[in-house]
C-alpha cells in the first residue's frame, strides 16, 4: 500500500504542476487580449462575451432554497422470528 500512496501522491503532484502551468498561459492569454479593450469600461467589458454576446443575470437558487416537508411513517412488521418490531422511515 506504500508503493500505491507513493505513486499516487506522484501523479496528484503532476496534475497539480499542469494545472497551474496551463492556467498561467491562459492568463497571460487574457492579459494579451484585453490590451485592445483598454478604453471599454469594466462593465460593458463583464456584461459580453468576447465575441459580443450580451450576458443576461440571472441569479439561480440552489437545492437548499425552502426545506421540503417530511414526515415519519411507523409500522409494525414481524422480524424473522415472529416478534413485533416497529420499523419508522421518513417520507415526503
Amino acid at each position: 500500500m506504500e508503493r500505491r500512496s507513493f505513486l499516487l501522491g506522484l501523479f496528484a503532484l503532476s496534475a497539480g504542476a499542469a494545472t497551474v502551468a496551463l492556467s498561467e498561459k491562459a492568463d497571460a492569454a487574457a492579459l494579451g487580449a484585453a490590451a485592445p479593450a483598454l478604453g471599454a469600461t469594466p462593465s460593458e467589458k463583464a456584461a459580453t462575451l468576447p465575441d459580443g454576446t450580451p450576458i443576461e443575470q440571472a441569479q439561480y437558487y440552489g437545492r437548499h432554497r425552502r426545506p421540503r416537508p417530511r414526515r415519519q411513517v411507523c409500522t409494525v412488521r414481524r422480524n424473522r422470528y415472529g416478534r413485533p418490531v416497529r420499523v419508522c422511515r421518513w417520507v415526503y
